[in-house]
């Protein structure tokens, strides 16, 4: 394998591992802020105890995330500078800007829920859960609006071998990237809400948590799960349509016209030289294997909802049985799904106007890109390793015993004397 191939492995692995940790993260902070809202408006202490157990499942795996996305960040800048170098003038302007809410605003937000319990009133603390809420949807939303300007490219001119941003307004009302972030919107909160009822049943299996925090667990699994799978369908229909348009060597590809490829091949050897195509069977079998763990999870999570509704989710053993197993299948879709995305644009970074090749940072070696990959995917793979030994220890220990993010009650108690206080916010 030579320098471009193991650079395009090195992206794809650490993409695929840091987007695994983000759709978690997504759809848990979702179900944490909405089971907050619940214990404020009604002070029913079972919320409360739900907030305490998923959320601290949240932040561990939002704490595990960033080190991943540090290294996809990391290997981006080391291996692309081709990339940079052309098109940082319009694909960089909403990476700064995902950069400064990820990091920044996300994290401090997020950090004011945490340590701010007995500091804030109970109104301001949800207030602040509901700013980590939007600064996390936004920062996906950053994130995606640059992604569609590689498959999309509106809003530029062409200033020799530089792409210059001429209009601000088209890059953020690019259909492809808003299709794209709606879909994947959908996918992440399906994923939250299957995480979400896979665990409740773990402990109901196990007798680790009593009847109500189950049955309202299981309540606010089955609605994300349900409607996501609804959301990420719908959208995911529309963009396969977007695509046909846009990306017919993809749609080709998919379909496995090899006809359709083979036109399209002659026509990049026409401009580029010789070029790779996308590996056909590849891009079909990632969009197929999404689109069935999409229909499954829409029969389940229908299903869920149903047994919720009725109340007979607690007694259905074949049901809870199904839910354990169904909280992997949404992480093999949505690596499907990155699959077919980007692997389908192949032979571009920027679709029609840069090719992955010229993308790629051109003094690096197979010797290095053999060293950097090695260590990368070893990073990677510890971090996701330990987030799910960290995940699976919580959830295993359930919220009878103390795991929620903090001992005693949450916001709103403020001591009388801040000196006293003792009750620390604690992770684990």
């Amino acid at each position: 394998m030579g320098a471009l191939g193991l650079a395009r492995l090195e992206f794809a692995i650490t993409v695929v591992f840091h987007y695994l940790l983000v759709a978690l993260t997504l759809g848990l902070v979702l179900l944490v802020a909405i089971t907050y809202t619940r214990w404020v408006r009604t002070g029913d202490p079972v919320f409360e105890r739900m907030t305490r157990f998923w959320g601290l499942l949240y932040v561990v795996n939002y704490a595990v995330g960033i080190g991943a996305g540090l290294a996809m960040e990391f290997q981006l800048g080391m291996n692309w500078s081709g990339l940079e170098d052309a098109a940082s003038g319009v694909f960089g302007a909403p990476l700064a800007v995902e950069t400064v809410v990820a990091f920044f605003a996300e994290s401090t937000f997020l950090a004011l829920w945490i340590f701010g319990r007995h500091r804030l009133p109970k109104k301001t603390h949800l207030t602040v859960l509901w700013l980590v809420v939007a600064s996390a949807y936004m920062s996906a939303v950053w994130a995606l609006i640059a992604n569609g300007f590689l498959h999309h490219p509106v809003g530029y001119r062409k200033h020799g071998p530089v792409l210059e941003l001429t209009s601000p307004l088209a890059l953020l009302t690019n259909s492809n990237a808003w299709i794209a972030i709606g879909h994947i919107v959908g996918a992440a909160v399906l994923t939250g809400g299957f995480f979400m009822l896979g665990v409740t049943a773990y402990l109901q299996r196990r007798g680790r948590a009593e009847r109500e925090f189950l049955r309202r667990s299981f309540r606010t699994g089955a609605h994300a799960a349900c409607w996501g799978a609804v959301i990420t369908a719908g959208l995911g229909a529309l963009q396969l349509e977007v695509v046909t348009k846009s990306q017919p060597v993809k749609f080709a590809a998919f379909i496995d016209s090899q006809e359709k490829l083979a036109v399209y091949a002659a026509q990049l050897k026409k401009q580029f030289g010789q070029v790779d195509m996308p590996p056909a069977t590849l891009v079909r079998y990632a969009a197929l294997t999404m689109m069935v763990i999409g229909l499954i999870a829409l029969i389940v999570g229908t299903w869920s909802l149903i047994a919720v509704r009725k109340d007979r989710i607690l007694a259905s053993r074949v049901l809870t049985w199904l839910l354990i197993p169904m909280m992997a299948l949404p992480f093999v879709a949505n690596s499907a799904g990155w699959v077919f995305r980007e692997v389908g644009r192949q032979p571009y970074t920027v679709y029609q106007l840069l090719s992955t090749e010229e993308a790629l940072t051109p003094s690096l070696t197979v010797a290095e890109l053999t060293v950097s990959l090695a260590v990368f995917v070893t990073v990677v793979a510890v971090l996701l390793v330990l987030d799910w030994v960290l995940l699976a220890r919580i959830a295993r220990r359930g919220p009878a015993e103390d795991t929620g993010l903090w001992t005693g009650s949450m916001a709103g108690d403020l001591p009388s004397d801040p000196q006293d206080d003792r009750d620390v916010a604690v992770l684990v």
